[in-house]
């Protein structure tokens, strides 16, 4: 019965149904995670009951981190949690020359995390998930300057095109006047610290995913999960030490869960799933299906924002600009470049 159960469960996932089940799961991901998010902070805001954005990113980690562990529990050593603690005493402890440079991306993962939570505080869902794509340009700039990467003209081309793709969403057009002006005049200043904390967002990803990449190139450490977990485990170490020097005292006064309810939780769950998803997504698709999957969900986070959470940016220059976006993404994606490693999970 086992066995006609395994033999059925094979002929069912076959390749393509892995392959869009999880681009599927990426899209409801990144739309349901940035979405949740925001209406976490909206409703923080209307109840007076904010959580402390440092401990968020520690909870989001340590629940990354369990998940790694019991993923090389079953995968690498057959159920056996013994085995598991020999093998990354072996990879992590024993080989420091090869998991020490890894507290550099961590550290900016980390960095990044928290700037993205703090942004969703200031702006609404769709300006993030648009501006965000500028992480595009700054991987590219400093995949030329540190990997030396040979840029295409039409990928060139992609990233102009992304820029002022950025440029028309923040930008309002006044028919009374009949001029054009930035949104940030209307928005107030923390609207223009929410931009600020997307742009520096946009840096550390880029630098953390190039410095990475050239980790895995010059490393020896064979396992994607084991890299992962040392990623995760120098990002749990960053944001636990986030949490005791800039919101210690807060924490002992109101608590470490203050302001955490059932949608905080399911933030931090889903975007600790995140970076398991986006790593199967690139070993069992590529990545211009990933780039499908990341414009569906700008798309859908769009439509669900204006509807759901009310966030009034659905102006003929906001929706000209996502459309430029979109359409650099594909454009950046399809250009001819040279074969990429595979990832550790890290979103």
């Amino acid at each position: 019965m086992k066995m006609l159960l395994s033999a059925n469960m094979t002929k069912l996932l076959t390749p393509s149904v892995v392959r869009y089940g999880l681009l599927l799961l990426l899209t409801v991901q990144n739309t349901a995670t940035v979405l949740c998010m925001r209406a976490s902070m909206i409703n923080a805001a209307a109840t007076n009951e904010k959580y402390v954005v440092s401990t968020l990113v520690l909870t989001m980690e340590t629940i990354k981190v369990v998940i790694l562990f019991t993923l090389i529990v079953i995968v690498e050593s057959n159920c056996s949690i013994r085995k598991t603690v020999t093998l990354l005493y072996d990879e992590i402890v024993c080989r420091p020359y090869d998991t020490l440079p890894l507290a550099v991306p961590s550290f900016l993962f980390v960095v990044q995390d928290n700037l993205i939570v703090y942004a969703l505080s200031c702006v609404d869902a769709t300006t993030y998930q648009v501006t965000y794509q500028l992480r595009i340009l700054t991987t590219a700039i400093f995949a030329r300057i540190v990997l030396n990467k040979i840029i295409s003209a039409k990928r060139w081309l992609s990233l102009v095109l992304l820029m002022l793709g950025v440029i028309l969403t923040q930008v309002h057009f006044s028919k009374d006047s009949g001029i054009f002006s930035f949104r940030t005049g209307k928005e107030g200043p923390a609207y223009v610290f929410g931009l600020v904390s997307i742009l520096c967002a946009t840096m550390t990803s880029g630098f953390a995913g190039v410095y990475n990449e050239k980790l895995i190139k010059n490393g020896q450490q064979p396992l994607l999960l084991i890299r992962s977990i040392q990623l995760s485990l120098f990002c749990l170490f960053f944001a636990f030490l986030g949490v005791l020097l800039k919101d210690g005292q807060l924490v002992i006064t109101q608590g470490y869960f203050y302001g955490y309810s059932p949608l905080v939780w399911l933030v931090a769950a889903m975007q600790a799933m995140g970076g398991i998803i986006v790593a199967g997504t690139m070993k069992y698709a590529d990545n211009i299906l990933k780039t499908f999957a990341t414009s569906i969900s700008i798309v859908m986070s769009c439509v669900f924002s204006y509807f759901l959470l009310g966030d009034d940016t659905l102006t003929a220059t906001f929706i000209v600009g996502t459309v430029a976006i979109l359409f650099a993404t594909y454009l950046y994606s399809v250009a001819t470049v040279s074969a990429q490693p595979a990832e550790p999970i890290k979103s």
